[in-house]
């Protein structure tokens, strides 16, 4: 059987399928967004070396920075459309924008006046809010430069960080066909990674598992959405995870790890059991545990529904798992972007209750989101609770949740 990741494309095959993402994106999305947000004017700066997180959204693939500082001017134009500016010189931003300065006439603050002057939009969102990292990119010196170039004009500066949300976690149809592909990709590393390929019970360390990891996503042209974690939980051993140590027969070895590839993130944990001498399976406690575990995915999934917000689904999530006796501890996030992506939460590991702000964002169609959480299950072989951790990247699409990767439902057996 082929693997994904043997159908990883080429640099060309890359910037090829981006262009017509962003393509895509700009034409579908961003008129929506901006739309519903009632912002008639959207802003955004970008200053090489300091960027704004959301400004990579709007490069084609020729463009890799803001090179000095590059300005977007989104404006609507009064029919449901878009008019897009960009202030640069750099012709690759072309036909995807377009670029109404001329250096030789005026300043890029004096052609953004100029558009300003022109669309008469009684409010201009910038990057700036204090829910969101990603929607708060504007510098305090950018923002002061703007608003002393269009001092004198009719119009407010207001925060576009609902807009800036939005368009950061709704998926094109393109990038809603290509994340499970993405999600597979990086399933299938994490389940090599746990195997005997790697993993020599009695010699292998978790760090180096980690190493082959990074190694692996290294040599496949691709990259981490953040530094991998393995860790082992034991019988007998009190603390929940143990890291940097030997893997030994009897264990559970856990992976925490992601990819970044063709503009999306992916985060995923998965479970493997070390068999001891003599088993052919895991102990049945654990069996079940990691059945309860499943369980409980299903719960928080059946939660997920369009309009209800990340408070609604945790808090629904936590009852039900509770009239079923099971244990749960439940820290959802969006993806997309970033690993950690704008949206709703759904609980905080270290906040098990509703979240302000975050938590009350509501559910949307086409979106994604990594399904993290625990469940804690007493093991009789070993005497002690132990907690199943998982993660699982699902979608939101028509009503529907789906899983963009092959679900793990068993330990995955390491002899």
């Amino acid at each position: 059987m082929e693997r994904v990741y043997s159908k990883i494309m080429s640099v060309k095959g890359r910037d090829t399928f981006r262009d017509r993402v962003l393509e895509e994106r700009l034409n579908t999305i961003l008129p929506r967004v901006m739309n519903e947000s009632g912002i008639e004017m959207w802003i955004t700066f970008g200053r090489e070396y300091n960027e704004d997180p959301i400004i990579h959204t709007f490069f084609p693939s020729a463009i890799d920075s803001s090179r000095r500082l590059t300005i977007f001017i989104f404006c609507s134009d009064g029919e449901g459309g878009v008019d897009r500016f960009v202030l640069h010189p750099n012709p690759a931003f072309q036909p995807f924008y377009q670029n109404v300065w001329d250096s030789g006439k005026e300043t890029q603050w004096e052609c953004a006046v100029r558009i300003i002057r022109e669309k008469k939009p009684a409010e201009i969102g910038v990057n700036r809010g204090g829910l969101h990292a990603a929607s708060d990119g504007l510098t305090v010196s950018l923002f002061n430069k703007l608003e002393k170039a269009a001092e004198g004009e009719k119009c407010s500066f207001v925060s576009a960080e609902s807009l800036a949300v939005d368009w950061l976690q709704t998926r094109s149809t393109l990038e809603m066909a290509a994340y499970p592909h993405i999600c597979e990709l990086a399933r299938e590393i994490g389940q090599e990674a746990l195997s005997n390929k790697v993993i020599h019970p009695g010699i292998t360390s978790t760090g180096e598992v980690v190493d082959w990891i990074r190694q692996q996503v290294l040599d496949l042209g691709l990259q981490t959405s953040f530094y991998p974690t393995v860790d082992i939980q034991r019988q007998g051993c009190v603390e929940d995870r143990l890291e940097d140590t030997i893997i030994l027969p009897g264990d559970i070895v856990h992976l925490d790890f992601g990819i970044h590839y063709l503009g999306l993130a992916t985060d995923t944990q998965q479970l493997a059991y070390v068999l001891k001498k003599g088993e052919n399976e895991p102990p049945e406690g654990l069996s079940r545990a990691f059945e309860n575990a499943l369980r409980f995915a299903d719960i928080v999934t059946g939660f997920i529904e369009t309009g209800k917000s990340g408070n609604d689904v945790f808090v629904n999530s936590i009852k039900a798992a509770e009239e079923g006796n099971l244990r749960a501890m439940l820290y959802s996030h969006p993806l997309g972007t970033h690993c950690h992506g704008a949206g709703p939460y759904i609980g905080l590991y270290d906040k098990q209750e509703e979240i302000p702000g975050r938590g009350e964002l509501l559910i949307q169609d086409n979106t994604c989101y990594a399904l993290e959480f625990n469940v804690r299950t007493y093991i009789p072989e070993w005497n002690q609770y132990i907690p199943i951790y998982l993660e699982e990247p699902i979608s939101f699409s028509g009503g529907k949740v789906h899983y963009m990767a092959k679900r793990q439902k068993g330990f995955y057996l390491i002899r």
